[in-house]
């Protein structure tokens, strides 16, 4: 449970030792585990039914480390930047990375290039990884950015330069880089739903500790459609490799007919999915009365789950598998709580070395059932945005405190509830909107399939939010904004209502993470009210 110290008003998670020593470097414990069995499976491409165990990962990554030193110039603290589908590959080249000491950005291969040149423009890497399919974009990128970056092909006969053979590679031994609270291994970014991103630098020390559960006979087979751009597939890449079980990749877009083919075909016992994700795939297997008998754990996090929504999958995966709700903040770099009692709207206890209390606007600390913002402290520190002083510094508390601008609050029993996020809050006439509430109503209607609620401003003074309501509904039914309207408004205080209306869409503006993107949808909104951006 969550242990609550009335004096300080915080709340910790159990304190508990990591199985792997967070002073390593990563690299070095990387290699140590893939080690202990070599002759398991641990990767499969579904695209091409290749497969790789664990000893040719060990050597992949090794051949990678050296080939990227002698033929690249590749050497600690040389930033690489990753725009990569999931793919094989992908995979030993990151772990070699580790193992000379150059961080890596990790990028999404869908990227467009407005994208790639902000986020480029912050890491200013030495060497680029993407595919022939984005090639141009990221020359072009590069290109507007100033930068000059060697550029590396995945996925293509140049890639194996990286595989090549190397005379000493039997005597490799790890390095050890120096501090692991200090230097960085891994940058990803926030999840830009509402504004730019900014790049989250993350240490060896944050990759090795958060993983308290280590075995190689679980043997589980994990699926997650999200390039390592999201630190959700950085953690469920961790967990695979730490547990001895194996990774299915793609390089292909989700949907949900191809997910649950790829969970049948290869007996996926784990997947991650945001709440969106988790819809399409429940009113795909529902209506074609469709199982998955061997899911186990459907890991769901990055936006609120509705429990409507959480109710109906876990009547589906029932009796072996159900839903976990997960919190987490790519800052902390770990995992914050997880709900494993299936507390109705609880993202659960917090997990091991984690402490987290509740502030008001004012910064007063307040106590249990009080709501207010989220503030998180890991005991592997935040290592900073990357090239940024003031927001790191605009992030943090005075005592090291994360202010993760995200609303909610903690029970009597030590559980987090996490309502809204502070900057997507509405505000009507003194009153504050949480979007999350509103949506997880409009998901218990029976027609609708997803939706998003965004602000629009009111043009007659004093220019308030206004609540609108972005739809998709269920395939085979039929319904009105009357009713939509009228079934919200029913529900919720006066000033909650959806003023701005209804927008029937085909679909819902998302991130390549499959979370809605908050900006996206607000300028469809904008666009379908007749309002300029």
């Amino acid at each position: 449970m969550s242990q609550y110290d009335p004096e300080s008003r915080t709340w910790s998670g159990p304190r508990q030792p990591p199985i792997f020593n967070p002073a390593a470097s990563v690299g070095q414990v990387i290699v140590n585990i893939l080690e202990r069995t070599p002759d398991n499976i641990f990767e499969i491409s579904a695209d091409t039914e290749v497969s790789y165990t664990r000893g040719e990962l060990r050597s992949r990554m090794i051949r990678a480390a050296l080939n990227l030193s002698s033929k690249f110039g590749l050497v600690k603290g040389d930033m690489v930047c990753m725009v990569a589908d999931n793919s094989p590959c992908v995979t030993p080249v990151l772990f070699g990375c580790f193992l000379v000491g150059a961080p890596v950005h990790t990028l999404d291969a869908s990227f467009e290039e407005s994208d790639l040149v902000h986020l480029m423009g912050i890491t200013r890497p030495k060497l680029v990884l993407c595919n022939a399919h984005n090639v141009k974009r990221v020359e072009s990128s590069l290109k507007i950015a100033s930068l000059e970056a060697r550029i590396i092909l995945l996925n293509d006969p140049s890639t194996e330069v990286l595989f090549a053979p190397v005379d000493n590679e039997a005597s490799y031994r790890p390095p050890f880089l120096g501090d692991s609270d200090k230097i960085v291994a891994l940058i990803v970014c926030s999840s830009g739903t509402t504004s730019f991103p900014k790049a989250i630098c993350l240490t060896h020390a944050q990759l090795i500790a958060p993983y308290p559960r280590v075995s190689n006979l679980l043997g589980e087979t994990a699926l997650s459609f999200s390039s390592l751009y999201w630190i959700s597939a950085v953690q469920m890449l961790m967990t695979v490799l730490f547990n001895g079980g194996t990774r299915i990749t793609t390089t292909k877009p989700f949907s949900p007919e191809y997910a649950c083919e790829l969970i049948n075909k290869y007996r996926v016992m784990h997947v991650f999915t945001p709440p969106s994700m988790l819809a399409d795939m429940l009113h795909y297997c529902e209506a074609r009365q469709l199982r998955l008998p061997s899911l186990r754990i459907v890991g769901c996090g990055g936006s609120p789950l509705p429990e409507t929504l959480r109710t109906r999958a876990n009547a589906l995966l029932a009796p072996q598998g159900r839903v976990f709700v997960g919190y987490g903040m790519s800052e902390v770099g770990a995992i914050v709580s997880v709900d494993l009692l299936g507390i109705a709207n609880s993202a659960g206890l917090l997990m091991a070395n984690v402490s987290a209390r509740i502030a008001n606007e004012e910064g007063k600390l307040l106590g249990p059932h009080e709501e207010g913002e989220i503030q998180l402290r890991y005991v592997h520190p935040f290592a900073g945005y990357y090239g940024n002083e003031r927001e790191t510094r605009a992030l943090l508390t005075s005592d090291g405190f994360i202010q993760s601008g995200d609303i909610g609050y903690m029970d009597a029993r030590g559980f987090l509830f996490v309502t809204d996020r502070k900057k997507e809050m509405l505000r009507y006439r003194g009153y504050q909107i949480a979007p999350a509430q509103l949506e997880g109503i409009l998901a218990e209607h029976p027609a609708v399939l997803q939706a998003t609620v965004v602000g629009l401003p009111d043009p007659e003074p004093p220019h308030v939010d206004l609540a609108t309501a972005l739809v998709v509904t269920q395939s085979g039914t039929e319904v009105t904004e009357d009713q939509i309207l009228s079934f919200v408004n029913g529900k919720v205080p006066d000033y909650k209502r959806l003023r701005g209306g209804v927008f029937f869409v085909d679909s819902i503006p998302r991130t390549a993470n499959g979370k809605a993107s908050r900006r996206e949808c607000r300028k469809l909104a904008q666009k379908l009210a007749g309002l300029r951006d």
